[in-house]
């Protein structure tokens, strides 16, 4: 009996640790930075975040110089959507999905922004569109994209307002 009692214990101890561990890990992920992204031939290199929402609300459609804007988000439940829209557009994702179905069925839209279900669909989607921009977590940048200056600041600089 006792060595029944041990093992539970055993058990009760590292179901513990795994919540804890796994506690840990989402509020790292909930304190990573997302990056604003771009195609390197836009010639944008900093925008406000007024700026990025009229772009993500379709009220911005081109770029002028590289021609329109195409839009490239993450599918729901990642954590650049979230932040698009807890941080960017003051949305919840109910309010985004209808936002959309009304503004491309006015035909204010040709079309809503393209999900994509990863960040390396965003980079290769960004590499080949001249007018793409997406939000990413900065450890998935990598060489082909320019990262955007939003209100003046960079990820990893104090104030930062897409984390």
């Amino acid at each position: 009996m006792k060595k029944y009692r041990n093992r539970l214990v055993g058990y009760g101890v590292m179901a513990l640790l795994l919540v804890a561990c796994s506690a840990f890990t989402q509020q790292k992920e909930n304190e990573m930075e997302v990056a604003v992204i771009v195609n390197p031939a836009n010639p944008i290199e900093a925008i406000s975040l007024a700026d990025l929402r009229k772009i993500f609300t379709g009220e911005k459609q081109s770029w002028g110089s590289p021609g329109p804007i195409s839009l490239f988000v993450r599918g729901p439940g990642a954590r650049e959507r979230e932040v698009l829209l807890s941080r960017v557009l003051k949305m919840n994702e109910s309010e985004y999905q209808q936002y959309w179905v009304r503004k491309v069925y006015s035909g204010e839209a040709p079309r809503q922004p393209l999900a994509l279900l990863s960040n390396g669909m965003q980079l290769e989607a960004i590499r080949a569109e001249k007018g793409a921009i997406a939000l990413i977590s900065v450890q998935d940048i990598h060489q082909g994209v320019k990262v955007v200056k939003i209100e003046g600041r960079v990820p990893g600089m104090n104030g930062y307002p897409l984390k």
